[in-house]
């Protein structure tokens, strides 16, 4: 189990977790506690639901998913084998995470997960696809209707279709402004953030005024170049 899933999980209903009878529930799968989750939805065999989370109607959740806690899936999303959510992520309402990247309609061929990866807080608007096998990071926030055919790194603020860099929000949602200068400090929360590169910023720990000039980029920031 992935380290940012900590809290404890259980196999069936309780009484802080509400199922409407409705949904479908195939098992083996695993609910936490205090999840909600509504009308029509299908859960399949296999999958993994934290605590606290809302599951909104007619939502669809494969089999190998794994959510995390505090998370937040809307109305009529469709969440494909291979997605991870990490905590406190949410997916408005007709996100839908594509299925295998290179598939037919031929059995042999529906045989490889690419997973894909949602970091923690990110922000996913409604009607929005993302392909399979990609990483959006942490804090994230993709504007309603974007299709995401790339990585996307921490805070970006990501919109449209191609997808486009649109620029930096703060974990609290405030618009960051660099302004020729390469730390910041959001107006509404106080945190403070370094730009490494012109694709990719980090956020100081608190107390923290320094950065190491000497690391290298993730993967996902050198898929990221691809905007400018």
């Amino acid at each position: 189990m992935p380290e940012w899933f900590h809290q404890s999980i259980v196999t069936c209903c309780n009484e802080e977790t509400f199922i409407h009878e409705s949904a479908y529930i195939d098992e083996p799968c695993q609910i936490g506690h205090g999840t909600n989750i509504m009308h029509f939805c299908h859960i399949m065999s296999n999958s993994v639901i934290g605590s606290h989370c809302q599951i909104g109607h007619n939502v669809t959740i494969a089999s190998g998913v794994l959510v995390g806690n505090n998370v937040r899936v809307l109305n009529n999303a469709m969440l494909n084998s291979g997605v991870i959510l990490e905590d406190e992520v949410f997916c408005g309402p007709s996100t839908v995470f594509a299925p295998l990247k290179y598939m037919r309609g031929e059995a042999g061929n529906i045989s490889t997960i690419h997973p894909t990866l949602v970091k923690h807080g990110a922000n996913i608007g409604a009607q929005t696809t993302i392909a399979s096998g990609l990483t959006i990071g942490q804090h994230t926030f993709v504007e309603s209707g974007s299709v995401i055919d790339r990585n996307i790194p921490d805070f970006a603020l990501v919109c449209g279709n191609p997808v486009q860099f649109a620029g930096w929000r703060c974990e609290c949602g405030q618009i960051l402004k660099f302004s020729g200068k390469d730390q910041t400090t959001c107006p509404r929360c106080g945190k403070q953030y370094i730009q490494q590169s012109e694709v990719e910023i980090i956020q100081l720990a608190t107390g923290s005024s320094t950065h190491d000039p000497h690391i290298q980029p993730s993967s996902t920031i050198r898929d990221f170049e691809e905007f400018h």
